[in-house]
């Protein structure tokens, strides 16, 4: 995962340059194993996501890492899935931005300008998705994963019925509760470990 965590699948090439790191850099909370001191297969996982920190974190823990990175993969591959990549993006973005998960939010809006094919929109998302100018099916989508995020319960059969009236079907909205679901547990485990994001994502931003 190098674009987003990454919406990059392994084979797929990143246009974020490499910045050079240490295994001395201090990424979180985690004693993070050196990269040496893996074993080969989960070393070649994690330099399939790009030695990003999150997957270095992960790393200490085998059975974390794969986990993770099968479920994530599969839900966020840009072949796959019922919603477009860009919409999959914009719930991770919303999800990450309102949970105040910097790593997850910088990841993916960079992943979701490239969706988009706009970064500046992406970056206007990530800030206050209100003044972005979404239209109604993307302000429906922000809207129930901030819902789902802060206040479950609060979620009505009038919220799906938008949705429905919007063009998504009944698979497509559990494919979009699933996503936001998903990047609450994703967002809890970076934020609880202290994650640092990797500086190549904010020389992406520049």
């Amino acid at each position: 995962m190098s674009r987003s965590f990454s919406s990059l699948l392994p084979g797929e090439a990143c246009d974020i340059a490499e910045v050079p790191s240490t295994e001395a850099h201090v990424i979180g909370r985690l004693d993070v194993p050196t990269h040496d001191a893996l074993s080969d297969d989960l070393r070649q996982l994690v330099e399939q996501h790009g030695s990003d920190n999150w997957i270095r974190a992960l790393s200490l823990n085998a059975d974390t890492a794969r986990r993770f990175t099968q479920y994530f993969e599969k839900l966020f591959s840009a072949t796959g899935g019922r919603l477009p990549l860009d919409e999959r993006e914009l719930i991770a973005v919303i999800v990450s931005r309102t949970n105040g998960c910097g790593l997850c939010a910088i990841h993916h809006a960079h992943a979701l300008g490239e969706a988009l094919g706009d970064r500046v929109q992406a970056r206007r998302i990530a800030l206050d998705y209100h003044l972005a100018d979404l239209s109604e099916r993307q302000l429906a989508l922000a809207e129930i994963a901030e819902t789902i995020t802060t206040s479950p319960r609060a979620i009505t059969a009038r919220d799906f019925d938008r949705l429905r009236k919007l063009g998504l079907d009944d698979a497509d909205i559990l494919e979009a509760i699933e996503t936001a679901s998903w990047f609450n547990h994703t967002n809890r485990i970076f934020i609880a470990a202290g994650i640092v994001p990797d500086e190549k994502y904010f020389s992406a931003l520049a």
